[in-house]
């Protein structure tokens, strides 16, 4: 019973443990399955976008929204083409209460795979409710939605939204007539991160200042934004203002061609709003300077692509001036014929709204019968998941124990491979100090044996030739004065080159070569038997090549120990020896990153090595200075002059 009782718990824990997993896991398949759902459907949401804003066909996008609405499935699919409706019903027909319920509908939606998508959405949602209240002109509204707009940005971290509230409130303030309050607004984001917020906040500012009659002020922001702007349709608006301000700033000439420019620019960039606006003012410019019959040309014309468009509030405007013209023309008939249109396309309008609130009751109606639809596929979707909960949980507790397992025979061989790693590094670091304990072994026996066969033909040389010599001068001292002479210059020339070769006596081998050759051989013979790399540079080869062979030797010996002692002690990896020749002197530099040692040691009791090298230096008058320190290697210097005067004995 005991082994019962936790045994059970166990079970029971892994259960539930199991059930909040697969719970979570089932959530992250939704959110991937949304994911993949919203791709899918992006690419058909874009093309309203492009219809509204890059082709500036507000009527193909606004019936493309509703053909979507029908088709596409996703919230955030639904969220933005809600959205870029009412859009349609503020820009294109005014309607403000279509576009308040689109805009609040909008809201509504909330299954999105990322809450930044949603929270963007929402943001847009309440642009749009501030705007169907600012065209209703219930102001306070707009701003309380704006005011709530802009904390929601800054709480969700949307900056860009934020300052596009912030211009939204400032032109607000400037509609309110509150133009110093709109301006500090509009110059705090002018600096925003977002170019179309910058632009637009310079645009709005040369707009108040155009109101307030500082026209020179108005321009001056509105070329600063001409500067920055990268967004060709900000640009011909921005010329567009710029335009205005010319008959307020002594250059009325100008108006016409520039106006001319504009509609020009806006045809070939098939930016139709600002075209058109730019003939309005171009006919209101022509009105007021009397120019009838171009005002007339160009009203007919743009009446007729108003007609081919179907804009009737556009066509309301070209009739009313016709009529207008024709006034001024003294041709009051035909003023009456463009009043007379102008009645008959204003009752079209208003017969078209009735059928326009017709439509969307019909189109509330559906979403409705829609929505009821969701809610039943949703309730089915959730019984679905309950059942895959429970093939989950079973499946989870089977895989649990098979993991358990696997995770125990893994365990065994990974610690069991861990263990041959280990003696396999064992036995190969075993060998490699045995083969450098022989490396060393081998080297040292070469140079002790080279240094005995020298030091037994030294002595040789000067115990028996240089004895035998002494004791002949000795013996001759009784002869003639002439021939003492000759035999005395005889026997010290003799006796000169003995002890010259019992101190230079050197292998064969290096007679016939170059010093510094002899040299490089040497090293390059323990650089291939050795781990260590041992570098060599002489900047003046022929100096070392030509000084007395008695310095040479001494160096090679010394060099000899210095890197005996280094393969021996300091478990270096690089030597560095440098060669060099300045004025009389010779400066030989030899340094390894080896593990070092305390000089204070070394003085206290020097090794036979470094004895050995300090007595062949001081035989030579030369000087040694040595540094080294533990963990940062040693370096030896050693100078001496280029010529001997006295041999060392």
């Amino acid at each position: 019973m005991r082994f019962t009782q936790p045994f059970l718990f166990s079970i029971l824990l892994l259960f539930f443990t199991t059930k909040i997993l697969s719970q979570k896991k089932i959530t992250e398949d939704q959110i991937n399955e949304l994911r993949l759902a919203e791709d899918k459907e992006r690419e058909e949401v874009n093309k309203v976008t492009k219809l509204f804003y890059g082709q500036n066909d507000k009527e193909a996008s606004y019936r493309l929204s509703h053909k979507l609405l029908k088709k596409l499935k996703t919230d955030a699919s639904k969220s933005k083409l809600t959205h870029q409706i009412s859009c349609y019903f503020l820009e294109q027909t005014r309607e403000s209460d279509s576009a308040l319920y689109y805009s609040k509908k909008a809201l509504e939606f909330n299954e999105f795979s990322h809450d930044s998508i949603k929270n963007k959405r929402h943001i847009l949602a309440y642009i749009s409710i501030a705007n169907s209240f600012l065209s209703k002109g219930l102001f306070k509204r707009a701003k309380k939605t704006i005011i709530e707009g802009l904390e929601k940005a800054e709480n969700w971290q949307l900056y860009n939204e934020r300052d596009r509230f912030t211009l939204f409130l400032a032109d607000l303030y400037s509609y309110d007539q509150k133009f110093d309050k709109a301006i500090t607004l509009l110059e705090k984001v002018t600096k925003s991160s977002d170019i179309d917020v910058a632009v637009g906040s310079m645009m709005s500012l040369g707009r108040v200042y155009q109101i307030l009659g500082d026209y020179n002020k108005s321009d001056e922001y509105n070329n600063k934004a001409l500067k920055i702007n990268q967004n060709p349709y900000y640009d011909l608006a921005i010329r567009l203002n710029v335009a205005k301000n010319i008959k307020y700033t002594g250059k009325k000439n100008e108006i016409i061609p520039q106006l001319k420019k504009i509609i020009k620019r806006g045809e070939e960039m098939k930016i139709s709003y600002l075209k058109n606006e730019a003939k309005k003012e171009l006919i209101t410019i022509y009105i007021e300077r009397n120019k009838v019959n171009q005002a007339k040309k160009t009203l007919l014309l743009l009446l007729d692509e108003r007609k081919q468009e179907g804009n009737l509030i556009e066509m309301l405007f070209c009739y009313d001036n016709l009529k207008i013209v024709a006034m001024q023309n003294q041709n009051f008939k035909q003023a009456l014929q463009y009043h007379e249109e102008y009645a008959i396309i204003n009752d079209s309008i208003n017969q078209l709204q009735k059928a326009k609130e017709i439509n969307e009751i019909e189109i509330k109606y559906e979403t409705l019968q829609k929505e009821k639809e969701n809610n039943q596929l949703k309730k089915d979707k959730e019984k679905q998941i309950y059942i895959n909960t429970l093939i989950l949980i079973i499946s989870a507790i089977l895989i649990t124990l098979i993991l358990l397992f696997a995770l125990g025979y893994y365990q065994k061989l990974k610690t069991q491979k861990e263990l041959n790693k280990t003696q396999k590094q064992v036995t190969t670091e075993k060998i490699n100090s045995l083969m450098k304990e022989q490396e060393l072994k081998l080297i040292k026996a070469t140079i002790d044996g080279q240094d005995k066969e020298r030091t037994r033909i030294a002595q040789g040389l000067h115990d028996s030739i240089g004895n035998d010599l002494a004791a002949i001068k000795l013996l001759i001292e009784g002869t003639k004065a002439l021939e003492i002479e000759k035999i005395q210059n005889l026997i010290d020339h003799t006796y000169q080159k003995v002890r010259e070769i019992s101190h230079n006596t050197i292998p064969k081998k290096n007679r016939k070569n170059e010093y510094i050759e002899i040299l490089k051989e040497y090293i390059n013979n323990i650089n291939e038997v050795t781990e260590l790399k041992i570098n060599l540079v002489s900047s003046e080869e022929e100096v070392f090549n030509k000084i007395n062979v008695v310095i040479q030797n001494e160096l090679f010996v010394i060099l000899q120990e210095l890197i005996t002692n280094t393969l021996k002690h300091a478990e270096a990896k690089q030597i560095n020896i440098r060669l060099e020749s300045i004025l009389d002197k010779l400066h030989i530099t030899y340094d390894d990153d080896g593990k070092g040692f305390s000089i204070d040691l070394l003085k206290e009791n020097k090794g036979i090595g470094i004895n050995n090298i300090k007595n062949r230096i001081d035989k030579l008058s030369g000087s040694l200075l040595i540094d080294s320190h533990p963990k940062r290697g040693t370096l030896f210097k050693i100078e001496m002059d280029k010529f001997i005067v006295s041999y060392p004995t």
